[in-house]
């Protein structure tokens, strides 16, 4: 009897302590309501934090390169933070931590938090993370059954294909055949028709200005055609006179 009581007392607890949520739906239902879209690389992970290292911002505004991302503690609606191994890169759609309760952060569990102010967290409720390996993007981007977040049957994205599809340059038909199961045949040709997109991808018309507003700044170069003209250790200062105008003015 005693035995069936601590059960079903566990079972209860468990219960109380699940989250609960609506499925937001694949990643591109989900990226345009966050606060800072990137792709980067995990550098460490800790208790139910890890930290992140942006190599390149899509949406939204963030000066630093490297930003600690909180993960699942309680009953709240995230992923596991030991699931985002060092070295592993991902696209990443993320809410910023405004505000955080008072309880919040406890010092002497200083490794488990809800999370600190202006830091970020990842929501398990819809594809807010897409996996990406060998420069390829993996993931349910535009369609994906309730509570799956990657498809095995699909075929992973060639990053610069994704990247056109997030510039608009690419229709969502076009990103869904390169997802489509492919055998090795196809998956050549693909690559063939891709080699040669990327060979004339000058002559596709510019984004719209309102659309490369939306992606923010670029950090770092990634060759993706939106970097910066100027380097940030070289920024260019005006008020800098040249040695040639030194010697002029003597």
């Amino acid at each position: 009897m005693k035995i069936a009581l601590i059960i079903i007392s566990l079972c209860f607890s468990a219960t109380t302590l699940a989250c609960e949520c609506l499925w937001q739906g694949p990643f591109k239902t989900v990226y345009t309501e966050t606060d800072l879209v990137v792709f980067g690389e995990v550098e460490r992970g800790k208790g139910n934090g890890f930290d992140l290292n942006i190599k390149e911002i899509i949406q939204g505004d963030e000066y630093r390169e490297q930003i600690r991302i909180w993960g699942n503690k309680d009953n709240l609606c995230r992923p596991e933070a030991k699931d985002f191994l060092p070295g592993s890169q991902w696209i990443m759609a993320l809410h910023r931590i405004d505000k955080p309760p008072e309880d919040a952060f406890n010092p002497f569990k200083a490794d488990v938090s809800f999370g600190r102010q202006d830091d970020f967290s990842l929501s398990s409720c819809g594809v807010y993370w897409l996996p990406v390996k060998e420069d390829r993007v993996s993931g349910n981007i535009l369609d994906g059954s309730r509570w799956q977040y990657v498809d095995a049957k699909k075929t992973p994205i060639i990053m610069a294909v994704f990247k056109a599809w997030l510039q608009k340059l690419l229709p969502d038909e076009a990103l869904a055949e390169a997802a489509r199961p492919q055998s090795q045949g196809r998956q050549l040709l693909n690559e063939t028709k891709i080699f040669l997109w990327e060979d004339q991808r000058n002559l596709l018309p510019e984004p719209e200005q309102s659309q490369e507003a939306e992606f923010g700044p670029v950090r770092p170069n990634l060759g993706s055609g939106l970097e910066a003209e100027w380097p940030e250790d070289e920024a260019f200062d005006p008020t800098e006179k040249s040695e040639n105008d030194s010697n002029e003015a003597k």
